[in-house]
């Protein structure tokens, strides 16, 4: 008995919203002009303030992408902070115990602690997709109760202390991925790269891709075309806990610590940065280059801020502004489309 192939995937066409691209020009032509006449143009585009902006902005744009891999299937994630932090509390005590073991650094010890920071973002993205599909809470509830279990947890293996190297430092890899005076040589910036090709072909290339999308726009329609639902939930958010999982890893290496403290405000400003780059809160919209752009956004808001000398309120009302300004777009540009 024949059966017909299967049919081939179409890749999926990648439109980013005129939204990030706009808002990025404005903020950065914004900070060209006010930064250029304050303290001078050259230290607001000079290579030192690039590596600065490229360093600061690998941590939330990895997690980013996590994120947007979420919102597109229509969920939620409040809990990236405190999986953050505790990622880099079980990867300092991990390697700490090799070192003891085997009294000394050895890269077999380094590749197992950052290995097991990895799973236990991981293992936090797989709870929180089982939470949601298995227990059917809200993505809000379930990933709110995995925020305060995993800062919890981060404080109660860091013993209320931040865990700092054993006397000798870090490994090597540490101070590579920590060091901001070369960045287009840093690994985490490549990690970053990477991790951003490989999420863009999943999404726009793959079967799987296709079903985020079909759950994120009508999650009732793509089980009545025979997607399983709750299994493509748990994989991504999965998926996101793994890409949470690494940039704690980064974060580890930037603090040179183990600290149950960082994170804080972390899901705030990913989630904004998405939405900025044109991912909607209601599933089933979002690239890559569009999440990219929403921390790259942030980031130069943030540094931009912080070189004009102004007060730190101003970051959060031009933040304010640029979400709502890029959301009104959107609709705006929706609603002539339908109407």
């Amino acid at each position: 008995m024949s059966t017909s192939p299967e049919p081939s995937v179409a890749p999926r066409p990648i439109r980013v919203p005129a939204g990030p691209w706009m808002g990025f020009v404005a903020v950065l032509l914004l900070f060209t002009a006010l930064i250029g006449i304050k303290v001078g143009l050259g230290q607001f585009i000079s290579t030192g303030n690039l590596y600065v902006l490229l360093h600061e902005g690998t941590v939330p744009a990895v997690v980013a992408l996590g994120m947007l891999l979420v919102l597109i299937s229509g969920g939620i994630d409040l809990s990236v902070g405190a999986v953050v932090a505790l990622v880099t509390v079980v990867t300092m005590r991990v390697y700490t115990a090799t070192y003891d073991a085997a009294s000394g650094p050895s890269p077999a010890g380094s590749l197992l602690a950052a290995a097991a920071g990895v799973c236990a973002g991981g293992a936090c993205g797989l709870a929180n997709g089982l939470l949601v599909t298995r227990l059917k809470l809200p993505p809000f509830v379930a990933t709110l109760g995995m925020l305060g279990i995993a800062r919890g947890a981060a404080t109660w293996l860091a013993g209320r202390t931040v865990l700092p190297f054993p006397l000798n430092g870090g490994p090597e890899w540490v101070n590579a991925f920590a060091s901001s005076q070369s960045e287009f040589t840093n690994p985490g910036l490549w990690s970053l790269v990477v991790l951003a090709v490989l999420t863009a072909v999943l999404l726009h290339t793959t079967v799987f891709g296709r079903h985020v999308y079909a759950v994120g726009s009508n999650e009732l329609t793509a089980r009545l075309c025979g997607i399983h639902v709750a299994r493509t939930k748990t994989l991504v958010y999965t998926l996101a806990g793994l890409f949470t999982g690494w940039a704690g890893v980064i974060l580890f290496a930037h603090s040179n610590s183990g600290n149950p403290t960082l994170g804080e405000q972390l899901e705030l400003d990913v989630i904004t940065a998405v939405v900025i780059g044109g991912a909607s809160l209601s599933g089933g919209k979002g690239t890559v280059i569009g999440a990219v752009l929403g921390v790259a956004i942030l980031g130069l808001i943030k540094n931009g801020v912080s070189l004009f000398n102004v007060p730190v309120e101003m970051q959060y009302i031009l933040i304010g502004v640029l979400l709502l300004a890029n959301v009104s777009l959107n609709r705006w540009r929706r609603g002539k489309v339908s109407g």
